[in-house]
């Protein structure tokens, strides 16, 4: 039974729809792929520090937060020596992502309503903190 299974997998892994998956594939991987074939995908060129490009795909109705999950997944593939402890929250906590000159800085805003087109390139760029100006202290009474 063990052995039907790997057979399966092992001409499913052959079929050349899906022959440019990775080795850890999952079900996200699959989506893109089949959605790459039927032509719903955004590809985008990912810009890192130190000018290298990757290629990164997302589905056409993806938001940021799909984009920073598939932009997280690739960054660990191409960098085997990144540590296990690397905190990715406080990532995204200190860096956007942005294409051209618009921040993505809201998380759940699809792609297309920031203008995010195929081959377009997207970077890190640095989140600028927000600062309030809050009223002043009431005065302090005097007893």
């Amino acid at each position: 039974m063990l052995q039907e299974a790997y057979d399966l997998l092992q001409d499913i892994l052959g079929d050349p729809l899906l022959a440019d998956l990775p080795e850890d594939v999952d079900t996200e991987d699959v989506r893109c792929q089949i959605a790459r074939a039927k032509g719903h995908v955004i590809d985008l060129t990912l810009l890192r520090p130190g000018d290298n490009k990757m290629r990164v795909s997302v589905l056409h109705n993806a938001r940021v937060s799909d984009l920073q999950r598939i932009v997280t997944k690739a960054i660990k593939r191409s960098t085997p020596d990144l540590p296990k402890a690397y905190s990715w929250r406080s990532m995204w906590r200190r860096y956007n992502l942005s294409v051209g000159s618009i921040k993505l800085s809201d998380r759940n805003r699809m792609l297309i309503h920031y203008g995010v087109k195929n081959n377009d390139t997207v970077s890190f760029t640095k989140r600028v903190a927000v600062t309030t100006t809050h009223a002043p202290p009431p005065p302090q009474r005097r007893r």
